[in-house]
């Protein structure tokens, strides 16, 4: 019989497994078959070599892979068998077959001194531990419903009968007192001016004080005249005089400011631009050119012979004087007082 090589024990014939400690055991050299590849009929197939394994097993019998888990079978009973009566009275009779147990892992039949499942290795000594039951729930109570109490009647209040109310006292009108009317208010007239000092004469000469009718100062000698002199009385300031009277002049209509025309033949008039290099003579930027479509080079303001001219340079938005527009390059005389209108702002000549 084959030894363990784990305990030693001695185990039977073709056993797989150490009953004992579940060693696997080596199998024969001589009696191991090569791995079969493939399925053999209803054979089990190692994953590992490919080799046939009998239904039921956990490990390869070959290269000792595990197998994919059993499952249990149920063999089928097999039928009593029928044991005939010894013929001859005092022969002993056969003792019952005995019954071999199954492992509870993979349902294969073992003998019930064995430790461990000669197919799959299994402990058989300690039986699987069945499930703790679950405690089944206690239903609960039924609470039954407390009818809710009666409301104590409450007595109605009594009514309170109203008590006529007393009519109120009749209040005498008071007194209406006249007012009396403002006293009148005097004007105190202003007091009278003070008396001017009198005059009293001095010398020329020395300024002391003399009688009217010395001829000579008693101070200095000095001849006085026939009649004492007064004291001199500065007389008032002049009045500033009147300014020059202003050049000629354009003044804005709209906010009268005053522009003066400068000194020569002709004026031009317009709106400044820097980028094109235009600096007319009378810039009409500050007084709303922009947005009175004043052009850059707008008109032509002419002096010649004491009379003034105006000309229209082909702008865009035309020249009007006293309401009346103005073809382009034509001059057209102007007096004082005529509105020139350059778009839509509008210009007085004053001479």
């Amino acid at each position: 019989m084959p030894a363990c090589p784990n305990c030693n024990n001695q185990v039977g014939e073709g056993a797989v497994f150490c009953d004992q400690c579940g060693t696997r055991m080596p199998a024969p050299e001589a009696a191991t078959p090569a791995p079969t590849p493939g399925p053999t009929g209803g054979s089990v197939i190692c994953p590992a070599c490919g080799a046939g394994n009998m239904p039921g097993e956990a490990f390869c019998d070959f290269c000792g892979s595990p197998l994919e888990a059993p499952v249990p079978t149920v063999d089928e009973v097999p039928e009593p068998e029928v044991v005939a009566e010894p013929e001859a009275k005092g022969a002993q009779e056969a003792p019952p077959p005995e019954e071999k147990a199954t492992c509870q892992a993979c349902g294969a039949k073992v003998l019930s001194d064995e430790a461990f499942c000669a197919n799959c290795g299994a402990s058989l000594a300690q039986p699987p531990i069945p499930p703790e039951p679950v405690p089944e729930a206690e239903p609960e109570p039924v609470l039954e419903e407390v009818p809710p109490e009666p409301a104590p009647e409450v007595a109605p209040e009594p009514v309170l009968e109203e008590a006529p109310s007393e009519p109120a006292p009749e209040v005498a009108p008071e007194p209406v007192v006249e007012e009396a009317p403002p006293e009148p208010v005097v004007e105190t007239p202003p007091p009278p001016p003070a008396p001017a000092p009198p005059v009293v004469p001095t010398c020329p000469a020395c300024g002391a004080e003399v009688v009217e009718d010395d001829k000579f100062c008693s101070n200095c000698g000095a001849v006085l005249a026939a009649e004492a002199v007064p004291a001199p009385v500065e007389a008032p300031p002049a009045p500033a005089p009147p300014p020059p009277p202003a050049g000629p002049r354009l003044v804005v209509a709209a906010s009268g400011a005053e522009i003066p025309l400068p000194a020569g033949g002709e004026v031009l008039i317009g709106r400044q631009d820097p980028v094109s290099g235009i600096y007319p003579d009378v810039d009409l930027t500050p007084h709303e050119g922009e947005e009175g479509g004043v052009s850059r080079r707008h008109a032509r303001l002419i002096l010649e012979g004491g009379n003034y001219f105006v000309e229209d340079l082909d702008s865009t938005n035309f020249t009007f004087v006293n309401q009346q527009k103005l073809a382009p390059k034509p001059r057209h005389q102007i007096n004082d007082g005529d509105e020139i209108r350059c778009g839509r702002v509008a210009l007085v000549l004053k001479t």
